[in-house]
């Protein structure tokens, strides 16, 4: 006996061919498309604009460290030397004269922090050259500075670092001013 094992073939049914057509992009697709490119720029230059912002805070509190340490460093040798208590000397350092009042560094200029500290400051108001730090000091008697980076060397622009030297009762104050950077 045999089985037929043949299979008939599956029917065929027309069915007409789907065409889709080329046109390029709706209105609608380019609003969207244009809205989601506009929402994510603006997600990446807030988040950039708070890195250069984080960036110039971190600058300035390295900054105050280093004028800490080296306060606390040269007050150290004025105290072994008996000027701690002076309210104004002078003290010879890496063979640099270094202005101090009580025992640490004087705010009247940028010599005085530029040979503590290896870096460049110019004054804010009369230099206009490259420099790592601009100070201003506005009154010369009042003992304080500030310092700021070089992209903003206004005071107006809340970006710096207040220096305010010690005094007969006082130690001296870092303040750092960062609502504008």
């Amino acid at each position: 006996m045999k089985h037929n094992t043949s299979v008939a073939p599956p029917a065929t049914t027309s069915q007409p061919a789907l065409r889709f057509s080329s046109r390029g992009f709706t209105i609608i697709e380019l609003v969207v498309v244009i809205v989601i490119l506009g929402i994510v720029s603006v997600t990446a230059a807030s988040k950039f604009l708070n890195l250069q912002t984080d960036a110039r805070i971190s600058t300035l509190n390295g900054l105050k460290g280093g004028m800490e340490g080296a306060s606390a460093m040269l007050y150290g040798k004025t105290s072994a030397l008996g000027l701690d208590k002076a309210a104004s000397a002078s003290i010879n350092v890496e063979g640099d004269n270094i202005s101090v009042v009580y025992g640490y560094p004087a705010a009247m200029n940028n010599q005085t922090w530029s040979q503590l500290i290896e870096s460049t400051f110019l004054d804010a108001v009369w230099d206009t050259g490259r420099a790592d730090w601009f100070f201003t000091n506005t009154d010369a008697n009042d003992g304080i500075i500030l310092y700021a980076p070089s992209s903003r060397k206004k005071q107006a622009d809340n970006c710096y670092l207040e220096y305010q030297e010690a005094t007969e009762t006082t130690t001296p104050a870092f303040t750092l001013t960062t609502s504008g950077c």
